[in-house]
């Protein structure tokens, strides 16, 4: 008998709750609806960079490609599979494009945007304010030693190869001490360490291979360090004036003038003069340094101004 009341009250509950869900208002519509052709009127095969805006015109994302129409169509192709590809689909209502001559320009200005701009989908990249670097100096017994430097502070650019680029001393300080440690390098000699006569405390834990008291030789322990710093190389600037990078793609010229590693300004006119007006917000940047270093290691067409007398 109870058992026959349980499955009566059983079969009633679950019935009740047996109705149709509307799930239409939880797909968005660029899942549901077709896509506003307008959105790529004006897109051309060229190289540049592209700019979602939103209902507000708030910036959305910037991205760049050498193929614009390719590109921003791939977004919308993917909004079915990718949760952020729907969700920027859905939330886009304008596009705008700006052609560049080739790939470098592309990545030049798409870096600078995302920095100065800030778009909401982008990844959040800082431009350094505050530039903190090492730099290798000779001690009195002839070790090299990490010296802790602001390039923008005392502005005199990147004449000296350094090694890394840090928001803080503390940074810094951080990337150093783990390459010290995990190379076995004397954290006395690197400056990590007070001095004191003897080995250091991290020769005694066996972490020291002994330069500080005379079991390494300067010359090992100097080549060990700048080989473990190497992946933080930044080179000095080898240039006697502004160095200018030509792109070309058949409909335009470009010519992004460098000094120092930093991307002054591009124009579309061959500059005779070193004299140029920087861009607002010019500054070194490591993400273009970067850049910079891979297209010229793979011949990119430049020359150098020499600067004016």
């Amino acid at each position: 008998m109870a058992r026959e009341k349980y499955q009566i009250i059983h079969l009633a509950f679950t019935t009740s709750w047996r109705f149709a869900m509307d799930t239409t208002g939880m797909v968005p519509d660029s899942q549901r609806s077709p896509i506003d052709p307008t959105l790529f009127a004006d897109l051309p095969a060229l190289p540049g960079i592209y700019r979602f805006f939103g209902e507000q015109d708030e910036l959305l994302y910037v991205g760049k490609s050498i193929n614009l129409r390719q590109r921003v169509k791939s977004h919308f192709s993917a909004r079915h599979r990718d949760k952020k590809e729907g969700r920027l689909c859905y939330l886009t209502r304008r596009i705008e494009h700006q052609v560049t001559a080739g790939e470098l320009g592309a990545l030049l200005l798409e870096n600078r945007e995302i920095k100065q701009r800030q778009p909401i989908f982008n990844r959040r990249q800082r431009r350094y304010r505050q530039l903190h670097t090492w730099r290798l100096e000779t001690d009195a017994r002839g070790f090299l030693v990490p010296v802790l430097y602001r390039p923008l502070a005392n502005n005199d650019g990147w004449h000296q190869d350094s090694y890394g680029l840090f928001r803080s001393p503390r940074q810094a300080k951080a990337m150093l001490d783990s390459k010290v440690c995990d190379a076995g390098l004397c954290p006395r000699i690197c400056g990590l360490e007070g001095s004191g006569k003897g080995a250091c405390f991290a020769h005694q834990l066996g972490r020291c291979r002994g330069a500080c008291c005379g079991k390494e030789t300067v010359e090992s322990h100097d080549q060990r360090l700048r080989a473990t710093l190497e992946d933080q190389h930044i080179q000095a600037w080898p240039y006697t004036g502004v160095l200018v990078i030509r792109e070309e793609n058949g409909q335009q010229t470009d010519y992004h003038l460098i000094d120092q590693w930093c991307h002054l300004t591009t124009v579309q006119r061959q500059p005779e003069t070193a004299a140029v007006m920087p861009d607002t917000d010019a500054s070194f940047d490591l993400d273009s340094y970067r850049m910079l270093i891979r297209f010229l290691d793979q011949g990119i067409e430049h020359f150098v101004l020499a600067p004016d007398n």
